[in-house]
């Protein structure tokens, strides 16, 4: 059977004719509109571009440029900036802080941007738009900023406190919590205030200050290994004058609570000071060169010798010690330290395997020093010998004196015998002894005794 041929009757070849027509007008409509909005956005900037967070979309470069100067520049230069850091309000001087600005780069950014593309492409940007940013190049006056951190830098700093102990009345030691430091982190802190104006804002600027955390040297955990009273001694001053105390007095404030770790040295001339009025110290009479003078700070040895007996009975290393040229009445033969701003120290070292706290005091006409650090060093016991091994008598000066009448005598000073003392250390552990050590060797000077003798006729 013979199939049967369809054929298109005129009036769908005529519907079929229109539709094509139609379809080329729409194609000829829409490209004749991208071609149109292109001719009209061609030296115009695409929607949605910023420049310093301005929407220039629809202007031209000049536009763009007057804009930018008149809404960002003009008021930024005018104003000035406000940046909250930390809570606290600060005030940028833009007109200082910028030295140079160009924003034609970056208008120039925006005009070119999409214009390489194809019409089509193009077309779509202006419909849609774009969310390109771009920033204004800057040259900024680094003094000026410098200046200007310094000044949050003062408000932010802040330098670590390391912890603290005492002495509870019950004998126990009390920590007291490190606190930690802050230290701006000054070019962080500028890259933000560099960027925050490049971005364009001109409200005020929230910034949460860079900082750098800082541990204290010595913290409470450190600390909490200080449980028990290791060692002391006491002398008494009870035969001073009242400038005499007040030295004794500042010298000893100055050590009382001084924590030494493990390991660190300990110099009483740097924890005391020098001896001046203007610090407090008064005139008494020294000790010097086998002579009493009188000299600004007179006493505080007897602050530094107590401190020295106490610091024997702890087993600690010495490291810088001179005994006196007379012996002291106050502590015996070997046992003293003499000290002298800018050339005689005492000296020692922590060398227990924990830290020490010192306590010193004055109690009823006595200096009271106690060193305390951990409870495992009560196991080790010590004992201290100065063994007086040969004393040196003093010789007898004459003095003829014409003014005293022939065979007639004056005692004008008494003499005093000179010593040689050795001091042990004998270290003891479980009823055994560990080590027996010679910690000095002193020499006191014998005191002569002077008579005047008459020769008068």
């Amino acid at each position: 059977m013979e199939k049967k041929k369809y054929r298109l009757t005129k009036a769908a070849k005529i519907i079929g004719l229109e539709f094509i027509i139609c379809v080329i007008g729409l194609l000829l409509g829409f490209f004749w509109e991208v071609y149109d909005k292109n001719s009209q956005w061609e030296k115009l900037i695409y929607p949605g571009i910023k420049v310093a967070g301005i929407d220039l979309g629809g202007k031209t470069k000049m536009e763009g440029n007057k804009n930018i100067e008149s809404e960002y520049i003009a008021p930024l230069f005018e104003k000035g900036l406000s940046i909250i850091i930390n809570g606290k309000n600060y005030k940028v001087d833009c007109s200082r802080l910028i030295s140079f600005y160009d924003i034609e780069a970056g208008v120039n950014k925006a005009v070119e941007t999409g214009k390489s593309l194809s019409s089509l492409n193009k077309y779509k940007l202006i419909k849609h738009g774009l969310s390109n940013r771009y920033n204004i190049d800057y040259k900024f006056n680094e003094v000026y900023l410098g200046e200007f951190v310094s000044i949050v830098e003062k408000d932010i700093n802040r330098e670590p406190e390391n912890a603290k102990a005492r002495v509870t009345p019950g004998e126990k030691v009390e920590v007291i919590d490190d606190i930690k430091g802050y230290r701006l982190d000054v070019e962080k802190l500028e890259e933000q205030i560099k960027r925050s104006i490049e971005s364009g804002i001109l409200n005020e600027i929230v910034i949460e200050a860079p900082v750098i955390e800082m541990d204290a040297s010595i913290t409470a955990e450190d600390l909490r290994t200080i449980d028990a009273k290791i060692s002391s001694f006491s002398t008494d001053f009870s035969f001073s004058s009242a400038a005499r105390i007040n030295n004794i007095e500042l010298a000893t404030n100055a050590i009382n609570g001084i924590i030494l770790m493990d390991g660190e040295i300990f110099s009483f001339n740097e924890y005391v000071g020098e001896r001046t009025r203007e610090r407090g110290f008064q005139a008494a009479p020294v000790l010097e060169d086998g002579n009493y003078k009188p000299g600004i700070g007179g006493g505080i040895c007897q602050v530094s010798s107590t401190l020295y007996r106490a610091m024997l009975d702890s087993g600690m290393e010495i490291v810088e010690r001179k005994a006196h040229g007379r012996p002291p009445s106050y502590i015996g033969l070997g046992l003293d330290a003499t000290v002298s701003w800018g050339n005689i120290d005492l000296k020692f070292k922590n060398n227990l395997g924990y830290p020490l706290l010192i306590e010193a005091y004055l109690k009823e006409k006595n200096i009271y020093i106690n060193l305390y650090s951990n409870s495992k060093l009560k196991n080790r016991t010590y004992v201290i010998k100065n063994n007086v091994y040969q004393k040196i008598q003093p010789r007898t000066e004459t003095i003829e004196d014409a003014n005293l009448p022939a065979g007639e005598t004056v005692v004008v000073r008494k003499g005093s015998p000179g010593y040689k003392v050795r001091v042990t250390r004998d270290t003891h552990e479980n009823n055994q002894l560990l080590i027996s050590e010679v910690i000095s060797e002193d020499i006191y000077k014998p005191e002569n005794e002077i008579i005047k003798k008459g020769v008068k006729n």
